[in-house]
Order: C-alpha cells, then sequence, then structure tokens
C-alpha cells in the first residue's frame, strides 16, 4: 500500500523528511533560523494532532516508497474562513512531496481530496513553495487554481534607515485606541486589493472585505502585540498589525516580530510616506524584536518597493492554489 495513514512510528522517519526538503534554505540562512530546530517545530502539531483525530477517519497520509517514506500530506478545517464566507473551508497543509515520482504525488493528493469530500469540505487552499513545481502541477492537474504568489520578506531592524519622521507631513504615530476601531476597519476593508481572497472567483468580494474588517477587530482586541495609527489631526490614516509569535520565539531562541497588515488612506499615500510611518513603528516597537518578516503579493509592486527601501529583501515565495469540491 503506497499511501496510508500517519502512524506515530513514522515519525521519526517524517521528520527526516521534512529536513530534506530543499527550498527554504535561502530562507533559513538569512534568518538564521536553525534547520533541525525549525522542522521538529513542524513536525510538532502533526504528532500532537495525530492522537487526537479519529482513527476511521484519517486527515494525514503518508507516501511509501520502497517501504520508505517519501511523502506527507494532512487535510486541516478551517473554521475562521468557513464562517466568513458561509460554506466548508479547508486547507492541505504540510503537502510534502519533493521525494516523490509522479504518480505516488498524484495518488497522495487524491487521498486529501477523497477526504476533503468524506468531510464535506467545498473550498480548499494550498501553499506550494514557489520552486516546487512538480508539486503545483499537480495542483493544478486536480483542477486547483492560482490566486496569488505570496513573496516573504525580513529585513534586520538594526539595518532598517532612518528617514524623515511623519511629522514633517502634520501627521503622527500612534498607538491604537479603542474609538479608532470602526475607522481602521472601513480602511482595512475597502482599501486592501492586493490579496488572493479577492483573486478566487467562488468568493465573493463583499465576504472578503468582511473578513478584513473582522481580522483588523480580532488584533485590535488582543490579539496583535502592537497596533500602531497614523494620526491626521486626530483622524485614523492607516495602520500598522504587528504579531509576536511567542512559541515559534520561544522554541527557536529568536526576537521574531511579524509584520501581519498595512493599509493606508489613498489620500496619504505616495510620496514615501508609508516607509516613513512603518520605519517609526520599527523604532517603537522598543528593541524587542531584531527581525520582522512579512508576506506581500507578487503584484504589490509599491508595497515591494517599500519594505525593500526599508532594508528588507526576499526570503522565500509561495503559490497559494485554490480548489473547490
Amino acid at each position: 500500500m503506497p499511501i496510508r495513514p500517519l502512524q506515530s512510528a513514522d515519525l521519526k522517519n517524517l521528520l527526516a523528511c521534512f529536513q530534506s526538503f530543499p527550498f527554504k534554505a535561502g530562507q533559513q540562512r538569512f534568518q538564521k533560523l536553525d534547520a533541525k530546530r525549525l522542522n521538529e517545530r513542524f513536525l510538532s502539531p502533526e504528532a500532537q494532532r495525530l492522537d487526537k483525530l479519529p482513527t476511521d477517519r484519517p486527515m494525514q497520509w503518508v507516501g511509501l516508497k520502497n517501504d520508505k517514506l517519501c511523502c506527507y500530506a494532512a487535510l486541516h478545517p478551517d473554521a475562521w474562513h468557513s464562517g466568513i464566507y458561509g460554506i466548508t473551508c479547508g486547507r492541505i497543509a504540510p503537502f510534502l512531496t519533493h521525494l516523490a515520482d509522479p504518480a505516488l504525488r498524484l495518488e497522495l493528493l487524491d487521498t486529501a481530496l477523497a477526504a476533503a469530500d468524506r468531510e464535506g469540505f467545498h473550498h480548499l487552499s494550498a501553499r506550494i513553495d514557489g520552486s516546487e513545481y512538480a508539486a503545483l502541477n499537480a495542483f493544478a492537474e486536480r483542477g486547483f487554481y492560482p490566486v496569488d504568489c505570496s513573496v516573504k520578506m525580513a529585513g534586520w531592524l538594526s539595518k532598517t534607515p532612518r528617514f524623515e519622521p511623519v511629522s514633517a507631513a502634520g501627521m503622527s504615530v500612534r498607538p491604537y485606541r479603542a474609538d479608532d476601531l470602526p475607522i481602521l476597519q472601513k480602511i482595512a476593508a475597502t482599501e486592501h486589493p492586493y490579496n488572493h481572497y479577492y483573486n478566487d472567483p467562488h468568493l465573493p468580494r463583499e465576504a472578503t472585505s468582511e473578513l478584513f474588517a473582522g481580522w483588523v477587530a480580532k488584533c485590535c482586541n488582543g490579539l496583535a502585540s502592537d497596533v500602531f495609527v497614523l494620526d491626521a489631526a486626530g483622524e485614523p490614516q492607516g495602520f500598522v498589525i504587528y504579531l509576536e509569535p511567542v512559541g515559534l520565539n520561544h522554541d527557536m531562541g529568536t526576537r521574531l516580530g511579524i509584520l501581519d497588515f498595512v493599509c493606508l488612506n489613498p489620500s496619504v499615500r505616495g510620496g514615501g510616506l508609508g516607509r516613513r510611518f512603518i520605519a517609526e513603528t520599527l523604532q517603537a516597537l522598543g528593541g524587542r524584536f531584531n527581525m520582522v518578516e512579512l508576506r506581500t503579493s507578487q503584484n504589490n509592486y509599491p508595497a515591494m518597493a517599500c519594505y525593500m527601501d526599508l532594508g528588507m529583501r526576499i526570503t522565500s515565495t509561495d503559490f497559494v492554489m485554490h480548489g473547490v469540491r
């Protein structure tokens, strides 16, 4: 049987499979991430999940070649997006098939898709490394379609350039206040077009706008470590949201911050104000982080130019694929 459910006895060999993944080495070098510790962290939730899932409804599988584990896939429900879009959403992650041949790769994907049908998923998503075209083609062969190429960027804060403060433009940077929330939600819902959910013809644009408004609320109500507001005469004109991956920093010995969401009103865009705003927020973090990372879309050229001006560089890319059942 070349494809079977994951077993606890597989975990050591699965870790070796994670460690052999060749496509994130550049990111790991630039961000000084210990590959072994990182892969152990990737494996940990898969192992914990194995103990919780019913054995008669597996959602984690391995593929074998000559009795040796060479690929792995897992299926996850997505309650947040299911609630937003009113359909049952899920994701396939990881889809680790760099050691598999084409036939085994497709068989593994077909196994995951059969389980998705069994569980009643209507919409699926997957992220495929930007260099892993074999996996990308497998998803395309099964009817998945591209909605984005996600670009990860990172920068060391010690190398962030200094810019003219936003006060020179008559504005200020301040922490979020509770009465800012309705305005920030409106900005997020109407001024954030570069996102893969807007590129999916099967997802209503109005619901995607609600998704971003809801995400800002979650962040402002405690999920974020920091929320900064660009203020013009008491009126918010934009925001920057940072997340702190506490578990990752603990496990990896890092001081990483995630620049999760940046959005400005169109009236204050241009002239470098965005990069000046972000630079001031990085300074305001007070040295708690020594690096930040973020994701943006490959066609969001103004954002990438802004982040490069801030000293960040591209560290990896991922294709974002969606599929409907």
